[in-house]
Order: C-alpha cells, then sequence, then structure tokens
C-alpha cells in the first residue's frame, strides 16, 4: 500500500437501505479501456478483470436491452494463494459475479452490486473447498454505471477512483491490517508504506462461506470524469498524483497502457490490472483556470514552462533586430558608387559657353554703362552644389532590445 494513497480518507460503507431505486439522470456517452500484465517479477497472471479490452476471457456479454437495464458493470479482481490457485480464484468469482448482477431483475442496482459479489464468494469458497485448494481467495472491487450514476462495491484492497478535473478520491475502503492500525491511530498513514502489514488482508472472497461486502454511496458523474479501478499492483508502484495524471489527461486505451508501462517501469513486482471508463459530453470548466493548471503540473513541467517564458522575449527581439538591419541596409547606397551628380554635371547644358553680341549703349541717363570689349564671351551661371550623395550618409544604429 502506498503512503499517497492513504493521505486521504476513503469513502465509508452504506448500511442496507431497501428501497425503489431512484429515477437515474439521462445516460452519458461512456468510453473504457480494460487491461492487464503480469509485471516483471510474476511467472503468471493471477489478477482478472471486466471486461477485458481485445481478449475473450469471460465469454458473457451483456446485450444492449441488459445493459440499457442494468447499466455497465466493471471488475477487477486479485487473486491470492499461488500462480495457479489464485488466477482460478480471481476468474471463477468474476464469472459468476457477472453472470449472475445481469440476471437479477433489481430495482436496486447497489444491493444487486452487493448481492452478486456475495454470491460469487459462496460459490468460489465451494469450488475451493471442492478441488482442495485451502489457501486460495481473490479480492474484487466492482463498480456499476447507469446512466450518471456510479455504484460501487468491494472486497480486499483493489480499488475504485473517481477522477475529475485533475483531483483524484478514492471511493473504496482498503480491507488489509495496515489500513485497520491506520483507523486504529496506532499508525499514521504516511507510515503504511513501510509497515510490515501493508499486504496482509483482513477480508477476502473464498476465505469463508459468506464475506462482508461493502457498499458505498451513490455518486453522480459529470462530463469528463473518469472512474478508475486498480489492483494494488499499480498502486504500490504509483501515487496518486501520478495515476491522476496519467489517467485524467489521456484517451481510456492509452491512459491503461500508460499506468501499466509506469508501474512496470518502477519495478513491477506485481500483476497490474487497470479499468478506465471516461464519461462523455461536455466537461466543466477546472477550479482555478491557468493558475490551477499551472500548479497541478510536474517539477519537469513547471521547469520546462519557465524557460519556454524566458527564452521566448529574446528570440523576439533578436529577430526583430535583424529585421532592422535587413530593412535598413536594403535603403543605403554603398559608398564606393559613383555619384550620380557628377553624372549630372558633365551634361552640356550645365558647362556650354555661349557668345553674346556687343551691348548697345545704355540711354538711361542715371545707370552706368558697362562696356564689353567685341568679342568677349560670358559664361551661364553654374547650379548651386548638389547634397552629399546618399552613400555618405551613415546608417542610424541599430536598435538593440532588452530582453
Amino acid at each position: 500500500m502506498n503512503a499517497s494513497n492513504t493521505s486521504h480518507s476513503p469513502s465509508q460503507p452504506m448500511q442496507p437501505q431497501p428501497g425503489p431505486r431512484p429515477v437515474p439522470a439521462p445516460a452519458l456517452p461512456l468510453e473504457m479501456w480494460g487491461a492487464t500484465d503480469k509485471g516483471r517479477a510474476r511467472e503468471g497472471n493471477e489478477d482478472a478483470i471486466y471486461p477485458h479490452s481485445g481478449s475473450e476471457t469471460f465469454p458473457f456479454k451483456p446485450g444492449p436491452a441488459h445493459l440499457a437495464q442494468k447499466g455497465q458493470l466493471l471488475i477487477v479482481a486479485d487473486g491470492v494463494g499461488g500462480a495457479q490457485g489464485g488466477r482460478e480464484a480471481s476468474h471463477w468469482a468474476i464469472r459468476v459475479a457477472v453472470e449472475r448482477y445481469y440476471d437479477l431483475p433489481g430495482p436496486d442496482l447497489g444491493a444487486d452490486l452487493r448481492a452478486v459479489i456475495e454470491t460469487a464468494n459462496g460459490s468460489l469458497y465451494q469450488y475451493l473447498q471442492s478441488t482442495g485448494t485451502r489457501e486460495a481467495g481473490s479480492t474484487m472491487a466492482a463498480a456499476v454505471i447507469h446512466g450518471s450514476t456510479l455504484y460501487v462495491a468491494n472486497v480486499g484492497d483493489s480499488r475504485v477512483y473517481l477522477i475529475r478535473n485533475g483531483q483524484i478520491n478514492q471511493l473504496t475502503r482498503d480491507h488489509t491490517l495496515t489500513q485497520r492500525k491506520i483507523e486504529q491511530g496506532l499508525i499514521r498513514p504516511e507510515q503504511a508504506e513501510m509497515d510490515s502489514d501493508r499486504n496482509v488482508l483482513t477480508r477476502s472472497m473464498g476465505a469463508g462461506p459468506s464475506v462482508q461486502v461493502d457498499l458505498f454511496p451513490t455518486t453522480q458523474l459529470a462530463p469528463g470524469d473518469v472512474v478508475l479501478l486498480c489492483s494494488d499492483g499499480l498502486t504500490d508502484m504509483l501515487e496518486d498524483a501520478e495515476i491522476a495524471r496519467l489517467a485524467g489527461s489521456n484517451s481510456p486505451k492509452r491512459a491503461a497502457q500508460r499506468l501499466i508501462a509506469a508501474a512496470n517501469k518502477r519495478g513491477g513486482f506485481d500483476n497490474i490490472s487497470v479499468i478506465v471508463a471516461r464519461t462523455g459530453g461536455k466537461t466543466a470548466p477546472a477550479r482555478g483556470g491557468l493558475l490551477g493548471n499551472i500548479r497541478k503540473m510536474s517539477r519537469q513541467q513547471k521547469t520546462i514552462l519557465l524557460v519556454g517564458a524566458v527564452l521566448a522575449p529574446i528570440m523576439l527581439c533578436a529577430m526583430l533586430a535583424l529585421g532592422w538591419a535587413l530593412y535598413d541596409r536594403g535603403r543605403t547606397t554603398p559608398t564606393s558608387t559613383p555619384a550620380p551628380a557628377a553624372t549630372v554635371e558633365a551634361l552640356p547644358t550645365e558647362t556650354t559657353e555661349t557668345t553674346a553680341p556687343a551691348a548697345a549703349p545704355s540711354t538711361a541717363p542715371d545707370q552706368p554703362t558697362d562696356t564689353v570689349p567685341p568679342g568677349a564671351a560670358t559664361s551661364t551661371p553654374s547650379r548651386p552644389p548638389h547634397p552629399p550623395p546618399r552613400g555618405d550618409r551613415r546608417p542610424l544604429p541599430i536598435r538593440r532590445c532588452r530582453p
């Protein structure tokens, strides 16, 4: 049992309350995927799941009428008692539970769920007694999704979680000696991982002719909710926060694959089984906005976000400076190019001298008379000097942006 997984109080089972089943809310689209893996340390797989995507482990398949009346049943069972005995126990328990559940008429689905687990326990006990298998048994975590209502029950330490808006909540209660110590105040939740009794079951299926089944209060699902069932092979390897991140941010198939891969990467000391069911429809907005999403990120994701925020303005300033330099260079003429003004000055109209006829003596008495000798030449006044060629203009300094 992972210490972080016991930091919150799991739901408390409810007492039987006979009565008609309330009218369910409109059904939400449901996408699900179930997968199981033997892990890296075990020779065989003692876990069993229903439904098992991509496998015909259990031939019974409820039809549309069964699903409309009874909802979708989800089960994870973890066999105990050795490779052969544990595998037979978990498969036997699930097969009986699935077939009997869809045979019951209802109308209380929670009561039906509890009843079929009790029936499966009695059937498993008789089977183990008849075969002489004394030390085998199984856990069972079961859920039913009908309309938008979730029913949950369990025996043992396989779990059911609800993941909503990135937050994960354990809906079941572990039946282990360590959990009992926590409830009695003998140890703190953070000490559970190191407790030597964390894998000692206080309740399991097949150990006796009857078993106490915990049935929990119903939960109304919202669009985007994720219901996760798993064996302790997952929760012993991964923290709650990591389970929520992998299961809540991927499709059910991808989530199941990544959860199993992550548990194996941490050691895979036990069989690993997961069922991921996601409700469809428009997801309710997550609380906390952008700040809330940042808080949910891992340390590595926050580091990448910070580096990106620092580099983005630096790269923007560099691109602006480069663009300005290219633009200014295109406007500037190189100094080695001959100035166009020299060519204009060399035109004949600029430098041609003309011979003027002799000026007649002025008859105005008050104005002096300038006498020009015959044959003398006069020069046409030249244009004023041109401004410096554009090639002589210094470019403006490049503007530098501070990051």
